[in-house]
């Protein structure tokens, strides 16, 4: 990550990774903010069944919203289960792919990286003539 940082000058990261094991567990180590992504369609009860990317995560997303319905999860449930195991750490209700709730979720990223000194550096690499990409944070 250092390497790819230094190499290509970000000033985010954003590192994916997949998969469903609710048990796997991340190094605070390798991330300064971390996104746990769950999807309707494996029910309503994954919240509940907490793990550490349902209570650990910085930010939980509930993804797929819109299939709720179909798939029989009770969004209800879902937002009371993440409360209960988040003990009130953010989680954001989503439909991405048509933008639904995709401007909380950015806000709350900036908000997570100004607050971690890294936007205050990125400031500082800007002053200094580092070129910023359209959309940069300042520029919104």
């Amino acid at each position: 990550l250092q390497s790819l940082h230094k190499q290509f000058q970000t000033d985010l990261l954003l590192i994916e990774s997949g998969g469903d094991n609710l048990a796997a567990n991340y190094s605070r180590e390798l991330a300064d903010f971390i996104i746990y992504v769950i999807d309707v369609a494996g029910g309503d009860k994954v919240p509940r069944k907490g793990g550490p990317g349902i209570t650990g995560s910085d930010l939980l997303v509930v993804n797929k919203c819109d299939l709720a319905h179909i798939v029989g999860a009770d969004l209800g449930v879902m937002e009371r289960d993440a409360a209960k195991m988040r003990e009130g750490g953010p989680t954001v209700f989503a439909e991405v792919k048509n933008g639904k709730g995709m401007q909380h979720i950015i806000n709350l990223i900036i908000s997570a990286w100004k607050g971690s000194g890294a936007y205050e550096l990125s400031l500082e690499r800007w002053n200094a003539g580092a070129t910023r990409g359209s959309g940069s944070v300042d520029e919104q």
